[in-house]
């Protein structure tokens, strides 16, 4: 999950991070090398931290009902945005997780009775058949 932080309160936790312990350090050995050292040593780990890949283990049923939390306009302010965008475990499901940004706004009635249409069959044990587009290729291990 990602954390959401309201409008320029990011920046500041982001130059907290950096450089409080390089300050600290700094302080505490008299080295200036550590202002640097430490701020690139932290930029490296989140780099490799965010090149691990992550996939969620979601079963249909809890995948049906963040659908249907979306659908009834009941889940949380980001919820949507972690249902759309982080990796599914299940290849069927993450199919299905593709094609999901096209309810996004859920405007057209038709879109609802899709969506109404596709929580049915995952509550039922169904997993639709969803043909990739033809610009995405998914990758198998």
């Amino acid at each position: 999950m990602a954390i959401h932080l309201a409008r320029g309160s990011g920046c500041v936790v982001v130059l907290l991070v950096l450089f409080v312990p390089a300050i600290i350090v700094f302080y505490l050995s008299h080295s200036l090398i550590w202002l640097i050292l430490i701020p690139v040593g932290i930029i490296i780990l989140a780099l490799l931290v965010a090149a691990v890949p992550r996939k969620r283990k979601v079963s249909p049923e809890q995948f049906a009902d963040e659908l249907e939390r979306h659908l009834l306009g009941t889940e949380g302010e980001w919820a949507w945005d972690d249902v759309t965008s982080i990796a599914i475990a299940d290849e069927r499901l993450e199919r299905i997780r593709w094609e999901l940004p096209r309810f996004d706004t859920l405007s057209q009635e038709k879109d609802k009775e899709e969506l109404k249409t596709l929580i049915a069959a995952l509550r039922r044990g169904e997993l639709p058949e969803v043909v990739p587009p033809k610009h995405l290729t998914y990758r198998t291990r």
